[in-house]
């Protein structure tokens, strides 16, 4: 595994799934997306600079993901974090909340999100930041005019790396969940 220089990196479960139902969305609303991010629960970001993702640490998270068992998720409700982010709330959270704590446990010092919250909330973002009328038609719109719920399968983590001199997200590593 080759490092790269600085940059920020995240550990996200991809959900293929639900692009046809929120990737327009996406595009136009969360940044992340228009960046080459795809449809995701994130599972621990900031993750290591991707300068120090090594051979050793790509063992460590293929150990840890090897050990997790793959999980069916449905994607079946959008919800609310205060009125600036919508986003597809996934059942059961409780498999995503243990891989982040997993991933804390094994990289001691990390915490989702820089610690920037008290808790743990797995979801896959619709848009963020934008005026509160335009959400909340977004969110009838994919409740009324889609087939919600998305049915998932959480079967790989990626590690995402986004630095200079771009600033797009790329894929670095794939990681294959287990039979737990």
């Amino acid at each position: 595994m080759s490092a790269l220089g600085d940059g920020v990196s995240a550990l996200v479960v991809p959900v293929p799934a639900a692009e046809p139902v929120v990737g327009r969305h996406r595009r136009r609303l969360d940044p992340t997306a228009a960046d080459g991010m795809p449809a995701h629960v994130t599972l621990l970001a900031p993750f290591l600079p991707p300068s120090r993702v090594d051979r050793a640490v790509a063992a460590r998270l293929t150990a840890l993901f090897a050990a997790t068992r793959a999980f069916r998720f449905d994607l079946g409700a959008v919800a609310w974090f205060g009125v600036r982010v919508a986003y597809l709330a996934p059942q059961p959270s409780a498999p995503f909340v243990e891989l982040t704590e997993a991933l804390c446990a094994a990289f001691p010092g990390l915490a989702p999100y820089g610690g920037a919250f008290g808790s743990v909330v797995p979801h896959l973002t619709i848009g963020e930041g934008t005026p509160l009328q335009l959400p909340r038609r977004l969110c009838a719109a994919v409740q009324v005019r889609t087939s919600l719920p998305v049915e998932a399968q959480a079967s790989a983590v990626w590690l995402m790396v986004s630095g200079p001199p771009r600033h797009s997200w790329r894929r670095m590593a794939e990681f294959t969940l287990g039979a737990g």
